[in-house]
Formats: structure tokens, sequence, C-alpha cells
């Protein structure tokens, strides 16, 4: 026993020696590593100073540093202030809309509305350079980037003579003796499908331009980070001044103020009714929250109350508009149903200035009170126009030959599952009971301008007086709430929940929703512009829009409009927030939960844009609350937004078939008769004004 005792503690103090030799070599092992770590090490040192020492005297080496740091700054600030720019390639530009020769199609460009950009003069968008470069920031290569649209080989015209994207045009400020650029109509409703380097232009479609975006490279931070380059480059504020005003010594100076004061504005703006807490929901290209926006500028902004500024948190696609003359209501949730009110209501939206209230907010007195920019000659023009504009048809050379017996099928199937909701549901011309006096509201509106209702055209009908609808016939367009639909209800939720502070405008009111406190306003306001611009006898309901008095309607459901031409807007949904129509008509786990817009190319097969990730595409999101892909549904699952039973592959197909030619007149004979054809709707009616509404002088080009 004590010999293996004996045993054991021999082997157990050899172990311990084994363990502490091995402990120690490794200990001198890593010693002399960080030894000769700290040896090179300092060695490196040494050398580094040495030759920082060798550069020359003090004052060169300070210069070294600065150098090293400006150029280090300045590629840092080049990828801040990078354009945030899409890349396309075409080589021609196709019109799929029949109805417009070219003089129309360039009135609807180029009229202008009375919008401003916060005072930003149309020559100097011209003029100005990107932040970091000579490079013109209206290029067109810069401005298709961003999502607008320009012709290849474009060139300057009278109508656009700074040769600038579809939309941009210019009016005349009076008050600043400037011409200022006006974004026009045609900005957000035109569209464009790119196929294999062709531009197929769908003339009164969506846009995917991000104008109201502020996010970092595009068009709008770009501008203001350009403008501010401008200003504090000496070097750039030369070139600059010496484009827009030339040698002149007082021009120059007054254009310095001038711009100053442009900076200021868009300082006051991003700090107020701009600022980035009121848009949470990133609307990126083909998207803006409409309403909200409208409600925060002229509730908020306009009537200096910015208590009344709410999250604009709904963004929607920007609607397509041939036939929109038709319709009875319009708007997404078909909150108003007259033109005129509806296209000043959206000037004030993208900052037509108008005067309201002093710097107290007490509203202006009589002689000051609304005037503005807005150009209600213009907007009558451009409606005048809309009118002959038809739906887009599919080109065969391009996007591939129909399968017509594809899409006879499918012409059942839409009239067994999508008439029902999409019509068009045609209806004898309204007759609208009107306002006689200073009590009366048959219409039961929040407010009733009776002398307004009157100057239309009146016809007495059992003892009471209507204003009769000019079509002949009209599209009715059906209400579906928002709990039947399923869709995002956020846009819906906000019109209906939000409420303002009205009472500058109408003492003592409760809280208004944006509909009933745009009535307020707009019953003020377009007579007074009528007024001022000597419109008055039969051309106010021709103004108007055929005879339709201005009506609001608050309802918590989005109305569903008639199809044609649907196949070349996309994408889907009122919040954009499917990108394909195939993904449309599939269930709901099938539908993208996130995808990527922002570039033109498109999908003939699926009808929608590619959706992979590009340079300058957004991510859209459909977890985010107002993103939500839900709703109009197809499926044998009984749940919220279904519309219909589930479709097979097959159904799918023939549909998307009938649809890219549904209502076409050119099909309508293959197809064995296609009930949706539009060439057998009624024409627009014809008022004796009609044929000159573009040729009043204020809306010549070269007017000053």
């Amino acid at each position: 026993m004590q010999g293996y005792l004996s045993t054991a503690l021999r082997l157990g103090r050899d172990a311990f020696k084994w363990v502490m030799d091995l402990f120690s070599a490794v200990f001198h092992l890593l010693r002399d590593l960080f030894r000769g770590i700290w040896r090179w090490l300092r060695g490196m040192l040494q050398a580094i100073v040495g030759l920082w020492r060798a550069l020359g005297p003090r004052w060169v080496r300070v210069l070294v540093v600065l150098l090293v740091a400006v150029i280090a700054g300045y590629q840092g600030l080049s990828r801040l202030l990078a354009p945030k720019l899409t890349e396309e390639s075409i080589h021609e530009v196709r019109y799929l809309n029949e109805g417009w020769d070219q003089a129309a199609r360039e009135h609807y460009y180029y009229t202008p509305q009375g919008t401003e950009l916060l005072g930003l003069n149309y020559d100097w968008l011209v003029n100005l350079e990107l932040p970091l470069s000579k490079q013109r920031l209206a290029s067109a290569d810069a401005m298709r980037g961003w999502g607008f649209i320009v012709d290849p080989g474009q060139l300057p015209s009278a109508a656009n003579p700074g040769n600038l994207p579809v939309g941009m045009t210019r009016h005349h400020n009076p008050d600043a003796d400037a011409q200022r650029l006006d974004l026009s109509c045609a900005l957000c409703h035109t569209g464009e499908l790119h196929y294999r380097g062709v531009a197929l232009r769908v003339d009164g479609g969506q846009a995917v331009q991000s104008v109201s975006t502020a996010k970092r490279g595009e068009f709008i931070t770009t501008l203001a980070a350009a403008a501010l380059a401008t200003y504090i480059n000496p070097a750039k504020w030369n070139r600059f001044a010496e484009r827009v005003a030339g040698t002149d010594p007082e021009k120059r100076d007054q254009l310095r103020s001038d711009f100053g004061q442009f900076l200021k504005g868009l300082w006051t703006f991003v700090r107020g009714v701009g600022a980035p807490k009121w848009y949470p929901v990133t609307e990126g290209r083909g998207r803006t929250d409409a309403v909200g926006r409208i409600a925060n500028v002229v509730f908020g902004r306009d009537l200096r109350k910015p208590e009344n500024f709410r999250p604009a948190n709904a963004p929607v696609s920007y609607p397509f508009i041939w036939d929109i003359w038709r319709f009875d209501w319009v708007q997404y949730t078909g909150f108003t149903n007259q033109a005129m009110a509806r296209n000043v209501g959206e000037a004030l939206g993208v900052l037509a200035p108008m005067a309201l209230v002093d710097e107290a907010g007490n509203l202006l007195p009589e002689g000051e009170f609304g005037k503005t920019t807005v150009n209600v000659h213009g907007m009558h023009c451009i409606e005048t126009v809309l009118r002959d504009l038809q739906p887009p048809r599919w080109p065969e050379d391009v996007l591939g030959t129909i399968d017509i017996d594809s899409a006879r099928r499918g012409k059942d199937l839409f009239a067994d599952q999508c008439v029902f909701c999409h019509g068009p549901h045609r209806s004898k011309p309204y007759e609208w009971v009107v306002a006689t006096g200073p009590d009366s509201n048959p219409a039961k509106q929040v407010q009733a301008n009776w002398r307004w209702d009157m100057e239309g055209d009146i016809t007495e009908i059992d003892g009471a007086d209507y204003r009769v609808d000019w079509r002949e016939t009209v599209w009715a367009l059906p209400w579906l709430s928002t709990d039947v639909i399923g869709t995002d209800a956020t846009a819906a939720d906000n019109y209906m929940d939000r409420r303002y502070d009205a009472t500058t405008l109408l003492p003592g009111a409760e809280p208004v929703g944006a509909g009933d406190g745009l009535q307020v306003l707009l019953n003020k306001v377009v007579p007074l512009l009528y007024q001022q611009n000597g419109i008055d006898g039969t051309e106010i309901p021709d103004y108007d829009g055929l005879n339709v008095p201005f009506r609001i309607v608050n309802q918590r459901a989005y109305k569903s409009r008639p199809l044609h031409g649907v196949w070349a807007t996309p994408p889907y949904l009122h919040n954009g927030s499917v990108p394909t129509i195939h993904d449309l008509l599939s269930p709901l786990r099938a539908r993208p939960i996130t995808f990527y817009v922002g570039h033109r190319e498109y999908d003939p097969g699926k009808l929608g844009y590619v959706t992979d990730k590009r340079p300058g595409s957004f991510l859209h999101d459909t977890r985010v609350t107002g993103n939500s892909n839900s709703g109009h549904l197809f499926t044998d699952v009984e749940m919220p937004g279904r519309i219909g039973r589930r479709l097979s592959e097959a159904e799918r197909s023939d549909l998307i078939e009938y649809i890219k030619v549904l209502g076409n007149p050119d099909f309508s004979q293959a197809l064995g008769g296609d009930p949706q054809d539009w060439s057998r709707y009624s024409p627009p009616p014809t008022h004796r004004g009609d044929a000159h509404a573009c040729e009043h002088p204020e809306l010549a080009h070269d007017a000053t």
C-alpha cells in the first residue's frame, strides 16, 4: 500500500512539473510574441513619425492633415448627397391612349393650375446644379431617375422652354413679378410602362415619381441641398447667377435676396407642416397621403393653426383619371363630386399660396382674403381636355398577342365575379337639389353656399330648384365599407375620425372632418376666384364641371371604380400594396409581404411592375400601418375582405387575359361582343365654351 502511495505522489509531482513547464513555455512564447509585436509597432510608429517629419515644416504637415480631412469629408458628403436614381434605358415612346392630338396632350402636360413649390422660380430649377457637381439638377437623366417622365432626346419647346419633365410648368406670380415653378395635374397623373427599351406612355395614369418623399437622395431633399450648396459656394453661385441674372449687379443682388428668402421659406416648411414627424409612413414612389397633406397645409399652415397638424400615415397611389368626368363621386373614399372644388383643394395641398389669415390668425378682410395664384382657367382647360381621353390600349406588337379563347373565358368570369362592384353602373343624369336662400340646406351639408348653388343652370321640378347634370349618363360608383372590402382602412378611418379646428372660417363650430372643413373653405374661396377672374353667368356651371354643385359625403368606405385600362396602372389597391393583378387575384398568403417599387419595367404576364430590388427602388412593407395588402380576396374561407370564391390558376390567367383588353373596341368582335366596350358609352357633353377652354389669355405660354 505504501509503495502504491509513493508511486502516485511521484506521478503527481511529475504531472504538476509538466503542467508548470507547459505554462512557462506558453508564457514565454506569448511574451516574446507581444514583445515582437510591440517592437514592430514601435518601429512602425517611429517610421511614420520620421516620414511625417520628413514632409517638411509644421505648416506643411498641418496642410496635409487638413487636405486628408477635406478629402475624407468630401467623400462622405458625396455619399450622403448622392441622388437616389433608378437606371432606365429607353429608345422609343409609344402613346397608348387615343382621343388626343399633340395639342391636347401639350395642354394637359403644361397648363398651369397655380401651384408653387415654396416660391421656387422656374428658371432656378432649370439652372440649379446638383449639390457637389456641375451637372444640372434638372437634367434628363436625373429627372428620369427620380421617376419623372422625360422623352429620350427631348428638346425645349414653347410650352416647355426649360425642357423639364411632364407636369412641370410655370405661371406668373404678380406679387413677386416672377415665373414660378408650377406642378400641374400631369405630374402625378401620367404613367409609363417600360418593356425592352420601349416606354409605353399612359396619359392620365399613375406616376411613379417621389416628389413628396423627403428621403435621402430623393428629388425634394436633393433640391434643398442643391439650393443651399449654391447659396454658400461662391463658385457655384457665380455660375448660377450668370445663367439666371447675367452680369447686371442689381439683378444679381436681387437674385441673392430672393434666393435667400426661398431658403428661409424652405427651412420654415421643414420645421412646420413639412416636418418628417407628420409623415411617418414612407410614401416612396407613386404614392402620397393626399387628404392628410391637404388637411395639414390648409388647416395647419394656411390658417396658422399648428395644433391642426396630424400624422399623414395613409399614403395612396395616384389614381388614373380617364373617364373620371363620368363618375358621380371621386377620391378614393368618394367624398366629393365637383371638379372645380376638387381641383382647387388639390392645388392648395400642392402648396398654391392663398391668403386666408393675418399674422395673428385672424381672417383677412374682403379684398385681401383669398388672394392666390390658383388658376381656375387652367383647371377648366385640363378638365375639358380630359373628357376626350380614352383608356390605354394593349400594344400587342410590344407586350404580346392576346389569347382570344382565354380572354373570352375571362370575360365570363369578369361578369360573374367583378361586375357587381366595378360596373360600370350607368345612371340617368342626377338632379342635384340646391339651396335657394340663407336658411336653405336641402342636401344637409355642413354649410351651404346658396348663391353659388343658384348660379348654376337651374331647373324647376315639382316646385323645387335643381341643377340637372349635363351628362347623358352618369357612372354611379358604389361605396364598399372597410368592413366589407377588408383593405387597409387607415385612409378611410383618418378621413372619418380626424377633426380640425375651423372656427376661423366657421365661428363657434365644433371641430370638423377634412371633407367638411374643405367645404367650408371652398364655399368661400371658389366663388371668390370666379369673381376675381370675371367668370359669371353661363360660365359658372361649365367651370364647376357639367353643372354639378359642390357636395361632401362622409363614409367609412372606398369607392369601386370601373376597370378600363387598369392593366396599365400598377401597383394595385388604393395604397399600392399589391404589385400585380396576378397577385391581387391570388390568395392572401400568396401576395408578397415586401416588394420594391421605383423602376418602371413591366411584367406583361402578371400585369404589374417587376418588383426586384434595383437602384432607386423603395421597399414596400405591407406589415406597416397604412401599407397592408389585405382585403379584396378571392377565397373559399369566410374572412374579412372576401369578395368572391377562390380562383384556380387557369381562371386567374383567363381573367388577366381579358383585363388586358377589357372594353377595348379593337377586340370587341373577337370576344363575341364586350359589354364593357367603351366606344358604346355616351360621349362627353359639349358646351359652347369647351372648344376654346384652353385659349384663355392667362394660359398663353408666354404670359407674364
